[in-house]
């Protein structure tokens, strides 16, 4: 054999044994390129933040936060507001001798010898620009008008009270008693049938005012409303 040809054979028979030990050999896993996440979005972090219970608040623990300035402000004081003022006190009329709605006693009385004087009388806070008193009594429960018992007027408005048994006629300065139902200027005292009540008012007369008084009660009451600044009354009971 020529040698040329030998060599020929020698380079086949390695040639035929790289190829089958190429192909008996495992194949390689194919290369993977690496691929970066998505950066999450503020929704989705607020989600994953809510799903897994951890909020802002935990997130922030341990961190200094800044004071709050605010707490340090002393808050400007309040003032009280002013109440309203108190109403004036009203004028009020009462005796020492019976009490509203009780039984006048018999010295103040005509029915069965009484002693038919005029009972004491008191009253207190007076309007402002009282210029004077009257009084009229009248008995409730006998005729339409009531009729008149006794009607005092001129009373200086820096009288309280009037005593008992103010002297009959028209001789006082002041007061002055005027004319009644009964045509005479005195007190005339209950001298009831029955069970009467008796009404004492006292009007405060503005000042400056003149009275035009008769012997109507229910005109009278008019004329002393319509010039008075108040009136109190006081009412006493007799049979």
């Amino acid at each position: 054999m020529k040698p040329h040809t030998c060599a020929f054979h020698v380079c086949s028979f390695i040639l035929l044994a790289g190829l089958v030990a190429c192909s008996s050999a495992k194949p390689t896993a194919p290369v993977q390129r690496s691929q970066t996440a998505p950066t999450p979005s503020a929704a989705e972090s607020q989600e994953t933040a809510d799903a897994s219970g951890t909020t802002a608040g935990d997130a922030n623990k341990g961190q200094v936060m800044p004071a709050d300035t605010t707490a340090d402000k002393t808050p400007a004081p309040v003032t009280p507001a002013t109440p309203p003022a108190a109403p004036a006190p009203a004028l009020s009329l009462g005796s020492t001798a019976f009490a509203n709605m009780t039984a006048i006693p018999a010295m103040y009385v005509a029915k069965n010898g009484g002693g038919n004087q005029s009972p004491p009388l008191q009253w207190k806070n007076p309007p402002a620009g009282t210029g004077s008193f009257a009084i009229q009594m009248v008995d409730l429960d006998f005729q339409t008008p009531p009729f008149i018992h006794w009607l005092i007027v001129n009373i200086p408005a820096t009288s309280t009270q009037l005593p008992a048994a103010i002297p009959a006629g028209n001789n006082l300065a002041a007061p002055a008693e005027a004319l009644g139902a009964n045509q005479s200027k005195n007190y005339a005292g209950p001298n009831p049938p029955a069970l009467h009540r008796y009404e004492w008012t006292v009007y405060a007369i503005k000042q400056g005012q003149t009275l035009t008084l008769g012997t109507n009660s229910a005109t009278n009451k008019t004329e002393l409303e319509s010039k008075s600044l108040g009136k109190a009354t006081l009412i006493g009971t007799y049979q």
